[in-house]
């Protein structure tokens, strides 16, 4: 139950009225689900001011007529320069929904601003709720005395504020482009409609000025209101909901419904289960929620589920329908079930929605989740129980057969059939599939569903077959000329013949009235199918089909080229297509000839326009088995797959140049430019999909040879067409890493088979096979650091991608000397590169998500390291890093033999096998390591840990219950066997770690274990428990030498143990900013390191011995490591990554680069430059929120710490000296940060109930002062180090003020400055007392004002959207100086006087920072640039430097400002120029001229220290400068070629 209050009425009638609403959600729902009645929200308790602000309006001193909140306030507003705004503000300082809603309404009109050029409709909203208060001021003196119009002034302003947040709203979602907006995009455009409609009534009424007109005008706007709240929640939601997976390929079509009229009975039974009834016949207690039909090739169940579909969405009896298709599996995969079903349940029911977006807001992760069971667990099971639908809901799902092979769809079954039931039981499923073995083995083994058999449910539809053929014939019927041999006799003949198949009467009816140039008649067709006395059955019917249609050899050889093709396809083609992908093969004309027969068989062959399918999947199984279709009809997708592949190939080969869309400018956008159209379907289509086509291929030279050539040929050109792709272009920045990692997950796959051969021939096969390999990681290296070269723009794969590629890359030495007049890019990047040694290898498939199995050892003296990637080990060298040899096998543990010529595998079955270094070849037969009460059980479901010791001599393991274990490695016997006690403290799944020696191990991990770790010593069979740590413990490992342990927890906290004594040695901060922290930890040998593999993709390196970091984190890009390993000697770190991609760092070079260097984040709230400009706050992390001081001219960190998380950080400020930190957050609360004495604790403060906007220190840094939305100036006493409440000032005290926007002491701190949104006034206060001095300043702008004064004290800065002004202060008195500076970039973000305070600098939401002189006014130079809104600024003491660092990455920005910024040749264009939001770069810097070109683009990796100019430095990451004097764009952007124009390369060609 939730209860809202408000205040009505005014003066001595004032009273409190209350609205109770009644959830439908469960008393364990997630938090803020709505129930499914909308709720007008209303106003929350009136504070005493406002009451107050009420009486006194009613008792004004003239003695005039009482006059309402609403009138007073439009009264003084109408005569003001911008009326709308003026109106809106005034109502939010009086009304009490108004006020609540200020800062929205005041975003909304900034939003408005930026977006009247661009949206017609909402301009002309705004215009009508313009004229309507215009009509509304003319006519006050007709009404202005009306007591009885109270309610409607009152309406009049909540529509108003409602509206305003409703524009809000629409701006910042009008973009997004996402199914769950389709719906809300269409009632935005009627509410629009409709709201305009009433204001325009409202207007008429008041022209009238009839009491009656105008009640009727405001009551009829409130139909319109409960709709607009309605969607401004469902945007505020959505916003949550965006980005979760939903499939594009399972949708209802209309065109696969069954015939009207045709399965009644079936379609009856399937309703009635659908309203609750059970379809059983006998009576039961049971009534399954779950109905499964089943039914062979053809029986029509697609048709069936399409119709059922069709005929309940009208009465929203759907709540969702999925039909799997196994041509749109990429599209559509079974992990999109279960997301598409919650989403469709969100659309329709809103109570659903609230508790969806408070599940996903809590995790954002699970929008991106592929567990099945997860799916189900928290976004269908969940939202179940907290929501209560009344109604019955059919969910169905057609096509389980079809959603992947038996492996793919093996979770999806088991969740249908094991957990469906738990839903509530007005959730009706009903499913469709064949009765393939794995589906019928998963349902057997369970009772929550009935079956039902496809030809038991349709048996009383026995006349729909004749339906069917009748519909189909019933045009030829009309005809005089078929009358003879189309009779009912005959068409009684057909429907026999059909046996009740649907899907044979429609192929045949099809095969008969599609007769070609074969030379059968109509009717002989009908003959032919009528004369077969063999049993009706589809596979009859295509032989005949084909025969008649497919007469001789060479057709049959292009029917199995043509249909192999149609099968194989990874995206449908047109007509055209086909054709164009002949080109490419031995027969150009294979598809013209056999498509256009094939109409029967085939979708779109007599539209070109159309894709081209298999009207039914029966027909791909028929042509796919040999022993149903013969030799003659038989595809082997295998071979057409090579045989696609070899097409696509050439069609590259053939078709791929430079500039292939004839480009005339290098400004052009793809989706712009018509040119596009240029590119072939054919080009297209394998340009995408030829990596699909080779990973479905065996390897062969001649297939690797022409992919090497295409790489060293074409491999840009590839990259241009992928730009101008017209499908799906939010993929397209995907395909070619796809198609490198296919590529080399093709050479890996194959490179074993090459080693099994063992024959001298191999060599060089095997060395073409590793050449293909290292280029292709080289290419997949160069695709990662430069954005995919995705950047929507063919010329600029040349001009903007190709100069950013490293200069020791492959792609580099290929391709960079055939262009000039190119960027000239000078980035640091480069260089931090060179800390990779080598990426060794991608282990593609080959991977597991299983994190204990994967690992990496070297061998004693450092030749060798064994590599096991989870299902495949690999033994590389590890001086050239080339394979030795691989095999498959899972492994627990190895160990290199004590001289280092075998090795021992364990694997997980306990099998131990010994093999030869040299060749991987096996020594003796694997020895069974079985313990003896588990001798007829799966050993991976007890052993938890094993070891092999370093000689070999014994395998080691523990069990669940604590049996510690030791067995001879050459005898197979169990030597020893003791009981480790107190096991039970630990959870079954928690891991353990080894002594080397194996006597002894360490435990941890699992919800019993209290966040503890236990210790074993060999000669203790009771273990030490180790306590300090307060979240779960995530990774722990020890040091070789078993003297120390270090473990890592949920809490980013790394501890070293000493474990003899169980002491704690140190313990350090992780500054990791990703949710999931360190994942893995290695030691080096000896025990001077110790290494961390994090979910940011980064690896850190501490010092053992006191846990420092030793350098910048080791950037990774291939995903999280999942395994490190030390070389011997410490001087190189192996990494394998989530991908299997296995590489080897530098630690000996790493070491010595800077380090404690804050680097670029995503996630920062907050910045705060220090007014001497030497030292930066930060407020940054996602889960884990940690304040942080930095040296703004190295970014070291200087001091961090854990502060309360779930709060949007809002400000920051350094006292005068820069030792103490305030901060404050969205719980408006104040703290204090003593960051120079960690010792000393955070102190927060409470007193506010409004967003704290302003935070401020007085001079003698002994008071503190704040300024909030809840209309309050507080100052606090910060002497004792918290900060104890001083004085209020209300600033609603004089109802033209309003809340403070920002507020700052002046002179020695005896005088308070504050700038209010309400009336647009700047307002000194004298903290004693609670009226503020009697002056009135108005500078322009009222909306987000910014305030500074001079380190002087003299003047007073005031900037804003609409303004900058600059003001004397003497004696406390606020005067103006000098004229206005001009300005016109947009809104202000941040404002600073130099510390000489001659000159003054303001931050721009257009990203430029502009200075001037504070005696003249005049400019100082041009604007500065750059890629971040200039969240603050500082000038250094010397003044002749200008510091800014920005939310979007909490980077510091310096420039050299000796002599004055001169203009530069480029620029930014930001989405949004005002200073609330923080808009991602997408990488475009365009051309200042007049027509604002785009200029280059710059990849993403290099954005963050991307330098502007050279008096310009970004602090703490590697910058990248660019000079573009020899640089061409434009219309001359093709003579960056040197290669022949594209005329006479069409003539070579």
């Amino acid at each position: 139950m939730k209860v809202w209050k408000w205040v009505e009425g005014n003066g001595s009638e004032l009273r409190l009225s209350f609205c109770i609403s009644l959830s439908t959600l469960a008393p364990d729902a997630v938090d803020r689900a709505a129930s499914e009645d909308l709720v007008l929200p209303t106003v929350l308790d009136p504070s005493p001011a406002i009451e107050d602000s009420l009486d006194r309006i009613d008792h004004l001193a003239d003695g005039a007529s009482v006059i309402q909140p609403i009138e007073a306030s439009l009264g003084a507003v109408i005569e003001a320069v911008d009326p709308t705004m003026r109106i809106v503000e005034d109502i939010c300082k009086i009304h009490p929904y108004a006020k609540l809603a200020f800062s929205v309404v005041t975003a909304a009109y900034k939003a408005v601003k930026a977006q009247r050029d661009r949206d017609n409709e909402m301009n002309g909203l705004i215009t009508i709720m313009r004229e309507t208060y215009k009509t509304i001021w003319d006519a006050r003196r007709r009404w202005e005395r009306r007591d009885n119009l109270d309610l409607v002034w009152d309406k009049v302003s909540v529509v108003t504020v409602d509206c305003c947040h409703f524009i809000c709203k629409y701006r910042e979602t009008k973009n997004f482009v996402s199914r769950t907006f389709k719906n809300v995009s269409s009632r935005t455009d009627e509410t629009i409609k409709d709201y305009k409609a009433k204001f325009q009534e409202l207007r008429e009424a008041f022209q009238g000025a009839t009491t009656e007109d105008i009640h009727d005008a405001v009551m009829n706007i409130n139909v319109i209101q409960l709709k607009l709240l309605e969607e401004v929640r469902d945007l505020h939601i959505d916003m949550n909901l965006n980005d979760m997976i939903y499939p594009t390929g399972a949708n209802f079509d209309p065109q696969k419904v069954c015939l009207r009229g045709t399965r009644d009975h079936a379609l009856h039974v399937l309703r009635k289960f659908a309203g609750g009834f059970s379809v059983e016949e006998a009576v039961t207690d049971r009534d399954p929620s779950i109905l499964w039909v089943r039914g062979g090739a053809g029986t029509g169940k697609t048709f069936l589920a399409h119709r059922l579909v069709e005929l309940l969405t009208p009465s929203h009896k759907i709540g969702s329908s999925f039909f799997f298709n196994y041509r749109n599996l990429k599209d559509a995969p079974p992990h999109s079930l279960v997301p598409r079903i919650t989403q469709d349940l969100a659309s329709a029911h809103p109570a659903w929605k609230h508790a969806l977006s408070g599940i996903i807001g809590s995790n954002r992760g699970i929008r991106q989740e592929t567990s099945i069971f997860k799916q189900f667990e928290l976004l269908l099971l969940k939202p179940a129980l907290a929501v209560h639908i009344s109604q019955p809901l059919l969910f169905v799902i057609d096509g389980l057969d079809e959603a992947g092979n038996s492996k793919d769809r093996s979770e999806l079954i088991k969740v249908l059939a094991t957990r469906l039931h738990e839903l509530p039981p007005n959730f009706r499923f009903v499913l469709f599939s064949r009765p393939e073995q794995d589906i019928v083995d998963a349902f057997s083994k369970h009772q929550h569903h009935t079956v039902l058999e496809m030809q038991e449910l349709c048996s009383k539809d026995d006349k729909d077959t004749r339906k069917v053929i009748e519909d189909k014939f019933k045009d030829l019927k009309k005809l005089p000329e078929n009358r003879s041999w189309l009779t009912d006799d005959i068409l009684s003949l057909l429907v026999l013949k059909s046996g009740g198949l649907m899907i044979y009467a429609r192929t045949a009816c099809d095969f008969i009235i599609d007769a070609h140039e074969d030379g059968l008649a109509r009717q002989e067709r009908l003959d032919l199918l009528l004369k077969s006395d063999k049993v009706p059955e589809m596979d009859e019917l295509y032989r005949t089909i084909l025969n008649t249609i497919i007469s001789h050899k060479t057709a049959r050889r292009r029917f199995r080229a043509t249909i192999g093709r149609v099968i194989c396809l990874d995206e449908p083609l047109p007509f055209a297509g086909y054709v164009g992908l002949d080109r490419g093969t031995t027969d150009m004309h294979a598809s013209t000839v056999i498509i256009p027969k094939l109409g029967s068989l085939l979708d779109g062959t007599n539209d070109h326009s159309q894709s081209i399918s298999l009207i039914h999947k029966s027909f791909a199984d028929f042509v796919r088995d040999r022993e149903r279709s013969g030799d003659a009809y038989h595809v082997n997708t295998s071979e057409h797959n090579r045989i696609l592949l070899e097409a696509c190939l050439s069609v590259m080969e053939m078709d791929l140049k430079f500039n292939v869309c004839d480009n005339t400018s290098s400004d052009a956008h793809p989706k712009q430019d018509h040119n596009s159209r240029l590119i072939s379907v054919e080009l297209e289509y394998a340009c995408k999909f030829w990596a699909a086509h080779l990973r479905r291929t065996s390897y062969d030279s001649a297939t690797a040879a022409r992919l090497q050539k295409m790489c060293e040929t074409n491999l840009l050109y590839w990259f241009e067409v992928l730009n101008h792709t017209r499908s799906r272009p939010a993929n397209s920045s995907r395909v070619t890493q796809e198609c490198m990692k296919h590529m080399i997950e093709w050479c890996q796959v194959h490179f074993q088979f090459f080693h099994d051969l063992r024959r001298d021939r191999t060599h060089f096969l095997q060395q073409d096979n590793a050449d293909l390999r290292d280029i292709g990681i080289a290419i997949q290296r160069c695709l990662r650091d430069n954005s995919n070269f995705h950047m929507e723009s063919g010329p600029h794969v040349y001009l903007s991608a190709l100069p950013y590629v490293a200069s020791s890359n492959w792609v580099y030495h290929q391709y960079r000397h055939l262009f000039h007049h190119l960027l000239a890019v000078k980035a640091e990047l480069w260089a931090a590169d060179t800390l990779v040694d080598k990426v060794l290898f991608n282990g593609g498939d080959c991977r597991t998500t299983d994190p204990t199995i994967v690992r990496a050892r070297y061998s004693p003296d450092g030749t060798y390291i064994l590599v096991s990637s989870g299902t495949h080990i690999f033994l590389l060298d590890s001086t050239t890093y080339g394979t030795i040899w691989s095999k498959k096998s899972e492994l627990c543990a190895w160990e290199f033999s004590p001289d280092g010529n075998r090795i021992y595998l364990l694997e997980r079955c306990l099998d131990l096998e010994v093999v030869q270094v040299t060749d991987g070849a096996r020594c003796s037969s694997p020895i069974r390591v079985h313990p003896t009460e588990y001798a007829f059980a799966d050993p991976t479901k007890y052993a938890i840990g094993a070891m092999i010791s370093p000689d070999c001599r014994y395998v080691v393991y523990i069990t669940k219950e604590g049996t510690l274990q030791k067995w001879c490695t050459q005898t197979g016997e169990c030597i020893l066997s003791s009981k480790r006690s107190m096991f039970h403290l630990f959870d079954e799944n928690g891991e353990v770690e080894f002594s080397p020696d194996g006597e002894s191990l360490i435990r941890w991990g699992g919800e019993r274990s209290v966040y503890q770790i236990g210790y074993w010593a060999a000669e203790n069979p009771r273990p030490r428990i180790f306590k300090d740590h307060t979240s779960r413990i995530r990774e722990a490992i020890c040091s070789l030498d078993f003297a120390r342990l270090f473990s890592y927890d949920d809490d980013r906290t790394l501890c070293a143990w000493n474990l003899s004594s169980g002491q704690k040695i140190w313990h350090s901060e992780v500054h990791v900013q990703d949710r999931d922290g360190i994942l893995c930890l290695a030691v080096s040998r000896d025990n001077k390191f110790v290494a961390g593999g994090s979910g940011d993709q980064k690896v850190y390196i501490w010092d053992a011995t006191d846990g420092r970091l030793m350098c910048k984190p080791l950037e990774n890009q291939h995903e999280w490591p999942m395994a490190l390993e030390f070389s011997p000697d410490g001087k190189r770190l192996v990494c394998i990554t989530y991908e299997s991609v296995v590489c080897v760092w530098n630690v000996e070079l790493a070491l010595s680069t800077l380090h404690h260097c804050a680097s670029a984040s995503e996630y920062v709230d907050d910045v705060q430059i220090s007014a001497d400009s030497l030292v930066m706050a930060v407020v940054v992390g996602r889960d884990m929120i940690h304040l942080q001081i930095q040296d703004t001219e190295s970014a070291e960190v200087l001091a961090r710490c854990p502060v309360r998380s779930g709060d949007v950080w809002s400000k920051l400020v350094f006292s005068p000296d820069n030792s103490l930190l305030a901060y404050a957050d969205n719980a408006h609360c104040i703290g204090l940060w003593h960051w120079q004495t960690p010792d000393r604790q955070h102190h927060l403060s409470e007193g506010h109930t409004g967003f704290i906007r302003s935070l401020c220190f007085s001079p003698n840094a002994e008071l503190l002062l704040s300024a909030s939305g809840d209309n309050t100036l507080r100052v606090w006493d910060i002497r004792a180090g918290v900060a104890l409440p001083l004085h209020v000032i209300r600033t609603c005290g004089d109802l033209s003020y309003g809340s403070a926007h920002a507020a700052l002491f002046a002179g020695s701190g005896n005088r308070i400055i504050s700038a209010h949104g309400s009336g647009g006034s700047i307002k000194v206060w004298d903290p004693e007392e609670e009226e503020p001095l009697k002056q009135t300043i108005n500078p322009k702008g009222f909306i987000d004002v910014k305030l500074t004064i001079s380190p002087n004290g003299r003047q007073l800065l005031s900037a804003s959207l609409y303004g900058i002004q600059l003001w004397n202060i003497v004696a406390g008195q606020v005067s103006k100086f000098g004229h206005d500076l001009d300005a016109d970039h947009g809104g202000v973000c941040s404002a600073v006087f130099s510390q000489d305070s001659c000159r003054v600098a303001v931050g721009f939401g257009d990203k430029t920072i502009q200075i001037w002189e504070v005696d003249t006014g005049k400019k100082f130079g041009a604007p500065l640039h750059s890629h971040c809104k200039a969240k603050t600024l500082a000038f250094t003491p010397d003044g002749r430097q200008i510091m800014a660092a920005s939310r979007a990455d909490g980077l510091v920005h310096i420039w050299d400002i000796a002599a004055e910024p001169p203009a530069l040749p480029w620029k930014t264009k930001p989405a949004h120029t005002d200073c609330l939001f923080d808009d991602p770069w997408d990488g475009w810097v365009y051309d200042t001229g007049p027509d604002k070109s785009r200029l280059f683009w710059v990849p993403e990796r290099f954005r963050p220290g991307f330098v502007w100019s050279d008096k310009h430095r970004v602090i703490g990451v590697p910058e990248t400068r660019v000079d573009i004097s020899d640089f061409v764009h434009g219309k001359d952007w093709t003579k960056c070629w040197k290669g022949p124009t594209p005329l006479s390369s069409d003539s070579v060609s």
